[in-house]
């Protein structure tokens, strides 16, 4: 998602790799990332499951974290951190798993590979990881779980819900086509995106069903992140449509984050309950990983990498990787 948070579906397989019994793993992180110090955060590094990739998805209000990290064989798995220790989740069958959300009883969703050969949505709880199915043969994914259990994602352009194991096909807004869902927040509303007139515009679903929440004045816009009192951010086209905008919608009202001393070029993948927002943006030669909150813009960037990320927790961890020439780390941003 990248430089942007989209993870459709697609994406978030390609993105996969491996098998093996679950294992607890103590991290073989970098020794120069392990504990540096940035503006007023300290940065870990979470290590990796023995490969040289690891991408952290997302993390809770415990500070547990999920993502996929690759093996000594090159495959990717899904896996959780927590407490310095990075544990395999394994997969449901096949050779690849990723995780992709957690919730704060420690449910993890994603998506996996089957034993014969398709991509499916799971949710992993207490060691167990079990398939969440798809509609039709299509291949599915789950990006995020609340803590009702409530899980969703999409199955190629099909938003879906899964809610007490039933598989639930979301609405579409009027007009729209392929759809996918980013997140959910504990109250049960949604946000994603959906194709329209062959423009994305960013979608809430609720329980009055899906609504396209407008553009900052453009044909495009897309939803990345939603809070607990139903904050969306994402990015838009203004009506010149000559470069995208941050943007935060509050109560059918969608600002312009970069009139808000956001920085040019920044994409917001997250929103918490205290309306902090983080994301990136490229500046200079490297991409920068930053939180913008009331204006003000804390640069997390780890010196000398392309640094992203892709979820805040509600007390303002982050996590999200630093990519050097071909190797990508999963990192930890704790407030001092």
């Amino acid at each position: 998602m990248k430089a942007i948070r989209l993870l459709s579906v697609g994406l978030a397989v390609g993105m996969l790799a491996c098998t093996s019994e679950e294992t607890p793993t103590e991290p073989s992180g970098s020794a120069s990332l392990a504990r540096s110090a940035v503006a007023r955060y300290t940065a870990v590094d979470l290590g990796t499951l023995g490969g040289n990739r690891t991408f952290a998805s997302a993390i809770n209000s415990a500070g547990q974290v999920v993502g996929g990290s690759t093996l000594p064989s090159g495959e990717t798995r899904a896996f959780l951190w927590a407490n310095g220790v990075m544990t395999d989740l394994g997969t449901l069958g096949g050779d690849y798993s990723q995780g992709l959300g957690i919730n704060d009883r420690g449910q993890v969703v994603g998506a996996s590979e089957t034993a014969a050969g398709e991509n499916h949505a799971f949710r992993w709880e207490k060691g167990v990881m079990t398939d969440l199915g798809t509609v039709g043969e299509r291949s599915s994914g789950a990006l995020d779980i609340n803590d009702r259990g409530q899980a969703v994602g999409g199955a190629d352009g099909v938003p879906i819900l899964w809610d007490k194991n039933v598989i639930v096909s979301l609405p579409l807004p009027v007009g729209g086509t392929y759809c996918g869902v980013q997140e959910i927040n504990a109250a049960g509303r949604a946000i994603g995106q959906c194709t329209v007139n062959d423009f994305a515009r960013a979608v809430l679903w609720d329980r009055d069903g899906a609504s396209d929440l407008g553009t900052l004045g453009g044909d495009l816009a897309t939803a990345t992140g939603i809070n607990a009192s139903g904050a969306v951010v994402g990015i838009s086209w203004l009506s010149f449509n000559n470069g995208v905008h941050p943007f935060l919608w509050e109560r059918g009202t969608m600002t312009d984050l970069s009139t808000q001393g956001a920085p040019t070029g920044f994409i917001p993948n997250a929103i918490n309950a205290r309306g902090q927002v983080a994301g990136s943006y490229g500046g200079g030669d490297q991409i920068h990983a930053v939180v913008w909150e009331r204006g003000t813009t804390i640069d997390l960037t780890i010196p000398g990498t392309d640094s992203y990320v892709w979820d805040i927790n509600a007390s303002g961890q982050v996590v999200g990787n630093t990519v050097v020439g071909n190797d990508s780390h999963a990192v930890l941003w704790t407030r001092k």
